[in-house]
């Protein structure tokens, strides 16, 4: 049995999707049997803060907020493309950007971690604890706490931040997204789209806020945080598309297995491009196809018996 062209096209990504889910489960869950504990300074007043039970964006919220940067490519879809294809390729590329952002910080965390500011808070060292001599730190054997539960494993899980890394690889590639659609460098100077672009990011920056004020995390946690989330973002970012400085930069990369050139409708012009919609197995696709040009002097006055189609871009 013949498998539909869009089967065909998705099972070609098919390595990407599960790489990607593979190496999150790895580092989610394996990992936690690596955990580190550094020495700390028993008078740091920097993890000497207040353990705060609630959080201004808990877990749930969390989720929320990323699965936002999904609906905001969505929209940014409908609005501009209408392609299927560019919604796969936004999905695809915002997950694994996710994927490999979750997995190092998780990484991180665990094996070369970082008192939180509360930490303090979740040890309960003993009374007249003092720093030990001659180099002035204490390990873990000081805290009456339950030093096997995963509250007190969190309180050694600061560097780096996952709110804001993994808030900045979804939102930073909607961003991104955006950027593309909207033609930002284009040397227009609309600053009117660049502040639609930055909106994405600024719920980003929102939640890196709030670990700060929670006190779950110092100011470089978030920072390393944000950064590794948007490097991420961008280097998957430019696997499925052009930078933002190409004329085309709202188009997709053609997929690994090319469309059929098919002509079923008269194409139209656009933006000094010529497009057209072809139906296919699952819906419709939008086409670039490259017009006839004259190649000789004698031809200058014919008409274009037919147009020579192909989907997408290379990259």
């Amino acid at each position: 049995m013949k498998l539909s062209r869009t089967i065909r096209h998705l099972l070609s990504y098919g390595l990407d999707w599960v790489l990607g889910i593979a190496l999150a489960i790895f580092f989610n869950f394996y990992l936690d049997k690596f955990q580190h504990f550094n020495r700390f300074d028993i008078n740091d007043t920097d993890i000497q803060y207040p353990f705060e039970g609630s959080e201004v964006v808990p877990t749930i919220l969390l989720g929320v907020v990323i699965l936002s940067g999904y609906v905001i490519m969505g929209i940014g879809n409908l609005a501009f493309l209408r392609s299927w294809w560019d919604l796969h390729h936004s999905m695809l590329g915002a997950s694994v950007a996710l994927f490999f952002t979750g997995s190092i910080t998780q990484a991180v965390r665990i094996t070369v971690g970082r008192p939180r500011p509360d930490f303090i808070s979740r040890c309960l060292p003993r009374e007249g604890t003092e720093n030990a001599k001659p180099f002035g730190l204490v390990d873990i054997s000081v805290c009456t706490a339950d030093t096997t539960s995963l509250f007190f494993k969190e309180g050694a899980r600061s560097f780096f931040s996952g709110h804001a890394s993994l808030t900045a690889a979804s939102l930073g590639f909607a961003s991104l997204y955006l950027a593309g659609k909207l033609h930002v460098f284009n040397k227009k100077g609309h600053t009117t789209k660049v502040w639609l672009v930055f909106t994405p990011l600024f719920g980003s920056i929102f939640v890196s806020i709030t670990r700060l004020m929670d006190h779950r995390h110092h100011w470089e946690d978030v920072t390393v945080g944000m950064l590794v989330g948007l490097l991420f973002a961008y280097i998957f970012y430019r696997q499925f598309y052009p930078s933002l400085e190409d004329p085309e930069s709202h188009i997709p990369f053609h997929p690994r297995i090319p469309f059929e050139p098919t002509t079923r409708e008269p194409p139209r012009r656009q933006d000094n491009r010529v497009w057209k919609r072809v139906p296919d197995d699952e819906g419709e696709q939008i086409m670039l196809v490259e017009p006839w040009r004259p190649t000789s002097d004698l031809e200058a006055g014919r008409q274009s018996p037919h147009d020579t189609a192909y989907i997408g871009r290379s990259s």
